[in-house]
């Protein structure tokens, strides 16, 4: 029952892609749209307030602030990723997060990690790479929608392992409060940086940033809080790394009806390819049962 919380984030996460890539080309920039976002995604967090019955222990609060921090320069990568190239690039490769997670996790607590969730990791990242088109042509062609999802997946691998194994001592709830507190704070820089006014946005555009927003939150809440509660940083992150499939199949049978055109782009032989992540990405996530 544990692991269905990463995966329902995981089902969710693509949507929340193709909402922000929308809010994108339909010309609310890439600095309105993620003050949007992350203002929404800040507003879906403040709702586990209620649910909080531990007071803060202050003393502690540097690895929430930290936290917050690496959770902010993860949805600023996200947003350069999302607008370098296609969705269906940029969602699979956020699956790679589950190494750093790891890589972070083994840092902290060594013993923690055993051998098995090490090739899990490995494998889920080999998943990515077929799930993503498994040619050097074709990562080469979106190098930068591969080199911003990686340095995302950094900074979210460091803000995952943080809530993982430091949340319990300030508190599960609080800690996330105060790190997308963090987000929302730092987002308030980029006003003065606008093109144009927030409200010269067109009306679409920025309906789908607030959708987009609120999938992000309702996913990386969803995520957080089973991480603070339960720990366990790296084998839920091989659960939620099954977005990157996810993220195929959203985009292959939803997309166009969400006004994403990249399925009528791809042909058989990258479905196949992506067949074949998908199997190795299932192997990644049954070794975390063994």
């Amino acid at each position: 029952m544990l692991f269905l919380l990463p995966l329902v984030s995981a089902i969710i996460y693509p949507f929340a892609s193709l909402f922000l890539k929308r809010s994108l080309t339909e010309g609310c920039g890439l600095l309105r749209s993620a003050f949007i976002s992350n203002m929404a995604l800040f507003g879906v967090f403040l709702c586990a307030l209620p649910f909080n019955d531990k007071a803060p222990e202050w003393e502690h609060i540097g690895w929430a602030l930290i936290a917050g921090i690496c959770f902010f320069g993860g949805q600023v990568f996200t947003f350069l990723a999302i607008r370098s190239g296609d969705v269906s690039v940029q969602a699979p490769l956020m699956g790679v997060k589950v190494i750093f997670v790891a890589f972070f996790s083994y840092i902290i607590r060594p013993e923690e990690v055993p051998a098995l969730i090490w090739i899990g990791s490995i494998l889920a990242a080999s998943a990515i790479f077929l799930l993503g088109g498994a040619t050097i042509k074709s990562f080469r062609k979106n190098s930068r929608t591969v080199f911003w999802s990686l340095v995302a997946c950094a900074c979210f691998g460091g803000s995952d392992t943080l809530a993982g194994y430091r949340s319990q001592e300030f508190g599960p709830i609080p800690f996330i409060i105060v790190m997308v507190s963090i987000v929302a704070c730092f987002s308030l820089l980029f006003i003065p940086f606008f093109s144009e006014p927030l409200n010269a946005c067109p009306k679409s555009a920025m309906k789908f940033a607030a959708l987009g927003g609120i999938a992000i939150g309702l996913q990386g809440m969803i995520l957080n809080l089973s991480l603070a509660f339960f720990g366990r940083a790296t084998p839920m992150n091989i659960i939620y790394s099954t977005r990157a499939l996810w993220g195929v199949l959203i985009v292959w049978f939803l997309g166009n009806a969400l006004g994403n055109n990249e399925a009528a782009l791809h042909g058989n032989k990258i479905m196949a390819k992506r067949f074949a992540g998908a199997l190795l990405l299932s192997g990644a996530v049954i070794m975390v049962f063994i």
